[in-house]
């Protein structure tokens, strides 16, 4: 039977398993350069949920920015991210964030390789989206 991994609280590349309870950013600055072969992260939406301050969409993107800058250094030149995100809705108009922030995995060098889209015929909302604005 396979032992149960230990969780740790702080990165070192012997851990199975760490659980980082505070600011990505922080966190990341603790990893080095190439260390990852996958990213895989599904950031907040700025929907103004209770765990999120709601900020303008440019601001957003700007902290995106700076998170993936980071992801992307701490990735191997081999490596992949997987950035699962959502829509921004802004007055009723709904936005995809996967195609306001390719601009950015672009700039850093990135190339998509596959787009994933879900279909929800369920759920909150979803009878007052109007997906011909």
């Amino acid at each position: 039977m396979f032992e149960k991994a230990p969780i740790a609280d702080s990165f070192r590349c012997e851990e199975w398993i760490v659980v980082f309870g505070g600011d990505c950013l922080e966190f990341l600055k603790t990893i080095p350069d190439g260390t990852f072969q996958l990213v895989v992260t599904s950031p907040p939406y700025n929907l103004g949920k209770e765990y999120e301050k709601r900020i303008h969409l440019d601001d957003y993107v700007e902290q995106q920015r700076r998170v993936i800058r980071e992801c992307v250094r701490a990735l191997k030149p081999t490596g992949s991210i997987c950035w699962e995100v959502g829509n921004y809705v802004d007055d009723g108009t709904i936005i995809p964030l996967d195609a306001v922030l390719f601009p950015v995995f672009r700039e850093l060098g990135l190339q998509c390789r596959n787009r994933i889209v879900s279909h929800f015929e369920h759920g909150l909302h979803c009878s007052r989206k109007n997906w011909d604005n």
